[in-house]
């Protein structure tokens, strides 16, 4: 029977008296269930509430699976439908093996029809509750225990957390864990390393259940060769970040989403805590011809104040810059790059169709010449920030995302600007400028986990795009400028509830390979970013919820 004195820290019995504490204990009923059960799913009728003693369960939303709370010792569920005889609003799945306390509703009539003061006692709490759950914004719950393979990474991983947390975090090496570092870490440096001690399968649910109470994280370093105590913290971690390839005793117990591998880098430890705490950083970078090339000059804004950026997406312009960012291009090569392009408007650059037929140029050159010399020749493996570059089918208007080949094959499918220049075939597909289907690509950073974006965009309406003269009939190349201009200003409208910061830049060109004012662009997209950088780092160093 649990204890009263346990009863009473219990935010829903504290005000009860000893006898009513007893007489509550006395109809509990222990239950309990591994990681991984249901215990009752959304709409269910209920009749039961239950008091964590320990472990922890997950309050989660069946049609979304959103997470609302996740509960830990002292903490109680499903008094709503104990009380009110209510449908359950939302399932509950136990996270970490747990023993819980049963009061059925049978037994609750009993309790009340004698002792009235339980049932008000318990509504009063209950009305306290709702309230506060309905003016507490949802957020989806981070990942609070990670498994580690490679303990060589586990400090430098420990920090990253703490600092993305600001916040303890607690180590937990594993009997026969290797630990190269001295274990004179406190938590005056943030960092507090757990004795194992006496630790078996059956006590470490109930260890983690009580130090993540304690700790905002747990990590728990595993030793090179399986055993159950290392099996079972496997099962228990939300995450297991393996350094290199996974062995296969971790894939056997774990569900290949939760099995992270990472490699050596140096920067891989604070990407990495950027994952587990849900602050992943995308950059998005937009279409708009020359005008992108006010994108170089917000990334170098972020070079100079060191601004995290984990995934990068671009299209059309900005799928060109964004692989210079993902290939780890420093300043001083993105400055050479914009004395380059003055002359990539040469005529040998150039193979006409003619007569002209899909459009006027063919754009074998551009791709082999200019495209593919820029960025060396190299692929999507070879990147050291994933890539993901946005074109469009040019038969069935599908979004094609590129995270894999030649990148200069990606880039010359995402510029391939219609009427002026032919589609790319990619395997078997007749690709075209992604701006027709996606100009600013935060969709694609969030289908990928972006939790941050960032975004810059050189798309605004016609009016204010072109800077050419009005009075003379247009070329070919504005005419196509500019109704890309109006579609992409229509189209980007629906990217804008995924974006954390817009970096709106007020740019124009005459035409889309105008490149006669390089300097002004990019002094122009530097100016745009520092005027943003007060959100931009609001947005990232905001400690996460949860």
């Amino acid at each position: 029977m649990l204890p009263k004195d346990f009863l009473r820290g219990i935010p829903l019995f504290n005000n009860l008296n000893d006898d009513d504490l007893r007489l509550i204990a006395g109809c509990l009923h222990p239950e309990s269930y591994p990681k991984g059960t249901v215990i009752f799913r959304e709409g269910d009728f209920g009749d039961t509430m239950y008091v964590v003693e320990s472990g922890q369960v997950v309050v989660f939303r069946e049609a979304t699976g959103e997470k609302v709370a996740t509960l830990g010792p002292g903490t109680f569920v499903g008094e709503i439908s104990l009380l009110l005889g209510q449908p359950r609003t939302a399932s509950l799945e136990v996270a970490l093996d747990a023993q819980l306390w049963a009061l059925n509703k049978q037994d609750f009539e009993a309790l009340v029809s004698t002792r009235p003061a339980i049932a008000l006692e318990m509504t009063r709490e209950l009305s306290k509750r709702l309230v506060s759950t309905t003016r507490r914004r949802r957020h989806h719950l981070p990942r609070r225990i990670t498994a580690l393979l490679g303990s060589q990474k586990a400090l430098a991983l420990a920090r990253a957390l703490q600092t993305q947390l600001k916040s303890p975090v607690g180590l937990l090496p594993l009997p026969n864990a290797t630990m190269l570092e001295a274990r004179d870490v406190t938590l005056s440096g943030g960092l507090m390393f757990l004795g194992h001690g006496d630790l078996t399968v059956e006590s470490l649910a109930e260890s983690l259940s009580y130090q993540v109470e304690v700790f905002k994280h747990i990590l728990l370093i595993l030793p090179d060769e399986p055993d159950s105590l290392a099996q079972k913290a496997v099962d228990l971690a939300d995450t297991v970040v393996s350094i290199g390839p996974p062995p296969a005793w971790i894939s056997t117990c774990k569900d290949k989403k939760d099995v992270w591998q990472v490699g050596d880098a140096a920067e891989d430890p604070s990407r990495i805590a950027r994952r587990l705490t849900g602050r992943t950083v995308g950059l998005a970078l937009s279409s708009g011809g020359s005008r992108g090339l006010a994108h170089i000059g917000v990334i170098k804004v972020l070079l100079e104040e060191k601004i995290p950026v984990d995934l990068v997406a671009g299209t059309s312009a900005g799928a060109w810059f964004s692989a210079f960012y993902a290939l780890g291009w420093d300043w001083p090569r993105f400055a050479r790059f914009t004395e380059e392009i003055k002359s990539f408007n040469r005529f040998p650059n150039w193979d006409f169709n003619i007569p002209p037929r899909t459009a006027i140029l063919k754009g074998r050159l551009a791709r082999d010449r200019i495209i593919s010399r820029s960025v060396e020749g190299r692929t999507f493996a070879e990147v050291k920030t994933p890539l993901y570059i946005v074109a469009a089918d040019i038969f069935t208007g599908e979004e094609v995302v590129f995270d894999s080949g030649p990148l200069a094959d990606a880039i010359r499918a995402s510029l391939s600007l219609p009427v002026l220049v032919d589609p790319w075939q990619v395997q078997g597909r007749f690709l075209v400028d992604g701006g027709i289907v996606n100009p600013l690509p935060a969709s694609v950073l969030r289908e990928r986990g972006a939790d941050i974006v960032i975004a810059s965009s050189v798309v605004q309406p016609m009016r204010d795009s072109f800077s050419g003269r009005k009075d003379r009939r247009p070329s070919i190349l504005q005419v196509v400028f500019n109704m890309f201009s109006a579609m992409e200003a229509e189209v980007i409208d629906k990217q804008l509830p995924l974006i954390d910061v817009l970096i709106q830049h007020k740019v124009a060109a005459k035409h889309s390979l105008d490149f006669e004012h390089v300097h002004d662009l990019v002094c122009l997209g530097e100016e745009s970013a520092r005027r943003m950088l007060p959100e931009i780092k609001a947005a990232i160093e905001s400690p996460p919820e949860g």
